[in-house]
């Protein structure tokens, strides 16, 4: 999968999403927004992790298809996140939540390995 150049509003996420399960963009839009709302910004955080890592396609090439397992291990990891959240398995001794500090560890994480490339 690949973000797409040309259907873009931020980063081009859901236009590679969506192109690649040959569905409307708008649709994976309103799916991405209705999940981040339902789950507390957890996909908000998960899409700004797509946009670091999946690379943007170029203009003159345009590769389509997204695997299953990708997708599956995608949702995988919005669920295993939306538990973690939820379960407060990221407390601190004194019992607040560690997991907005923790996602953000894991993002810079992302991005540092990605410069290294």
């Amino acid at each position: 999968m690949r973000r797409s150049f040309s259907d873009r509003i931020l980063g081009g996420v859901c236009g590679g999403f969506a192109a690649s399960l040959h569905v409307d963009s708008w649709l994976v839009r309103a799916a991405f927004v209705l999940l981040t709302t339902i789950s507390q910004g957890i996909f908000g955080v998960l899409y700004i992790l797509f946009w670091w890592i999946v690379p943007l396609e170029s203009p003159l090439e345009r590769r389509r298809g997204l695997p299953l397992i990708l997708a599956l291990a995608l949702l995988a990891l919005g669920a295993a996140a939306w538990y973690v959240r939820d379960a407060n398995l990221l407390a601190a001794p004194d019992g607040t939540s560690m997991f907005w500090q923790a996602a953000a560890l894991l993002l810079s994480v992302v991005f540092l390995l990605r410069q290294i490339r």
